[in-house]
């Protein structure tokens, strides 16, 4: 009897680390294709904010909620003309932050935002991305338009302005690292 425990423990050891190799070759063989497809859905969003061939784009690993950061330089100059985040926060679902980018200009103007990732409730936090929160200016959120009944969706997308609105100075003022 006791063998009967011992090689039913093995067979599931080893059902166990195949399945585990299978998910890491399934895993290795599929990251970066998933990784190229968030890469194009970014790079769409930044061509509606500003035309991509006027500038020159270097990108930058964020630390905590920031994602990649896109830095904005006039072509064949040192000049930042607009930084655009991609900043997370946390919503009303439990398993998937509210990912926005926010692309602001020099003079801290917000030439405009959109929402890149989220799963919040249809019906409700879902369907408010698209909104318009009422931010021109990075460094005044005063008048940012949260949509009722959604609270904890338009705290998620307040909190990505806040998240900018704290680090955008120190950024172009050379806080970026490249």
């Amino acid at each position: 009897m006791k063998n009967n425990g011992l090689v039913s423990g093995l067979v599931l050891l080893t059902i166990g680390l195949v399945c585990g190799i299978l998910l890491s070759v399934v895993n290795y063989f599929t990251a970066p294709k998933i990784k190229e497809v968030e890469d194009a859905i970014k790079y769409a969003a930044l061509e509606e904010f500003y035309t991509l061939a006027n500038y020159d784009i270097f990108e930058v690993s964020g630390e905590g909620d920031f994602g990649t950061i896109f830095i904005f330089k006039e072509k064949g100059t040192e000049t930042i003309n607009a930084i655009v985040y991609t900043v997370r926060a946390q919503g009303y679902s439990d398993s998937t932050k509210v990912e926005m980018l926010i692309a602001v200009n020099s003079d801290l103007t917000v030439q405009d935002y959109k929402v890149v990732s989220q799963q919040e409730s249809t019906g409700f936090g879902a369907d408010i991305v698209d909104n318009d929160f009422n931010v021109s200016v990075i460094d005044d959120l005063s008048g940012f338009d949260a949509v009722s009944g959604v609270t904890q969706t338009s705290n998620a997308i307040k909190t990505c302005f806040t998240l900018v609105k704290e680090r955008i100075a120190s950024d172009l003022g050379g806080g970026l690292n490249e």
